[in-house]
């Protein structure tokens, strides 16, 4: 099956972008439009989702064991990774208790806030996302995006199994209603679920639309002039562009995705370039993980600042009222751009590490567990799908 190099490499651009988006450094390119605008991303890691889950499930999804198998491999990709980074902020909270007895505080008390106790349940069952009285972003809160698309990855399976002669239908009707919500602004289901579900299921259609225009792929010239033109059109959306922009730019992603997808133009080739797709190749580790390390560096500092009697850290009123955000100074625009790179780097060290000895494992057991091979030692594993 062939594998979309390029917009795997999107997908790790998008990750990289959103560590530029949280790490909230003063005067660095985390301040840019762009960047502040980056967390609508997730609409392009959902509507790619469903562009290729689609297409490796579409007609492989007929009998309750492939629908078991089906959900093995999602829980399998995605849990073992989400479960270990949730055991660290637990870890981390359990060491602030230590600490905090010995008169040592950092920012916020141990499991309080969007960290209580309450709310870890919600995150092992990745339901954190889906009701109104949990908290989506607590803990690791870029998980939330993975609690959703988890749930809606089970809602396309059970679809497809149950009633596959309209299935396709139900989905284009279920992306039609949950970009109408979204533009209603309708508050019964939690707007990052309905945004999840608009841009998985029109991603799915999208796929649809490549196999119907694959033979009518347009030459290396136009190609090019259409990547680049949905570039730009995404970048002016995402820095002009006022107010929620989810179902504008859920669209531009889907559009993205199937110019990209036939991988004929200018932007294509620099993409396929070797450095981009191990980029996408990592990407649901530097998801997960960038917050972590973001976490544990501002955590650093924070002592730091308190040993030395120096100030690294300040808040500031966020875009939301009444909320203050805490930024990394160290008053110097040079010194902290290099403070954003050191964070890049390291949360990619980070997630080659992750992706080596959780993510990948994680992976080969779900296939073990589906070939009834889990106290069998191969060394013939097939090679990971895309997904």
């Amino acid at each position: 099956m062939k594998r979309f190099l390029v917009l795997d490499s999107f997908r790790g651009l998008c990750a990289v972008a959103l560590i530029v988006h949280h790490s909230h450094i003063e005067r660095s390119i985390t301040e840019l439009s762009f960047f502040r605008n980056a967390s609508q991303f997730a609409g392009f890691f959902f509507a790619l989702s469903g562009f290729l889950i689609y297409r490796r499930y579409s007609s492989h999804l007929g009998t309750p064991r492939l629908l078991g198998e089906f959900m093995v491999t999602r829980a399998c990709r995605v849990m073992p990774l989400h479960v270990a980074v949730l055991l660290f902020f637990i870890g981390f909270e359990c060491l602030k208790l230590v600490l905090e007895r010995y008169g040592l505080s950092l920012s916020y008390p141990a499991f309080s806030g969007d960290r209580a106790p309450r709310e870890i349940l919600p995150n092992l069952l990745l339901i954190q996302a889906w009701w109104p009285t949990f908290n989506a972003l607590s803990f690791n809160y870029p998980s939330w995006l993975i609690s959703v698309e988890f749930y809606v990855w089970m809602i396309f399976g059970l679809l497809l199994f149950s009633l596959p002669g309209i299935a396709r239908k139900l989905f284009l009707v279920l992306a039609v209603l949950a970009f109408v919500a979204l533009y209603l602004e309708f508050t019964l289901i939690p707007r990052n679920v309905l945004w999840g579900i608009s841009c998985f299921f029109a991603g799915a259609m999208t796929y649809r639309l490549y196999v119907r225009l694959h033979d009518s792929a347009p030459g290396p010239w136009v190609s090019s002039v259409l990547e680049v033109a949905i570039l730009a059109a995404i970048f002016w959306v995402m820095t002009e562009g006022g107010g929620p922009l989810t179902v504008e730019l859920g669209l531009l992603f889907c559009a993205a995705i199937l110019i990209f997808s036939h991988e004929a133009g200018i932007v294509s080739r620099l993409l396929s370039l070797r450095l981009f797709p191990a980029l996408g190749k990592l990407w649901l580790s530097i998801y997960l993980t960038h917050a972590a390390v973001i976490f544990v560096l501002a955590t650093a500092l924070t002592l730091a600042s308190k040993f030395a009697g120096i100030s690294l850290l300040l808040d500031k009123p966020g875009e939301t009222s009444g909320v203050m955000v805490r930024y990394l100074s160290t008053g110097s625009a040079l010194n902290d751009n290099l403070l954003m790179l050191f964070v890049v780097v390291a949360v990619i060290v980070v997630s080659m590490i992750t992706h080596c000895y959780i993510e990948a494992p994680g992976i080969r057991f779900g296939k073990h567990w589906k070939r009834g091979t889990l106290f069998r030692r191969r060394k013939d594993d097939p090679p990971q799908a895309q997904a």
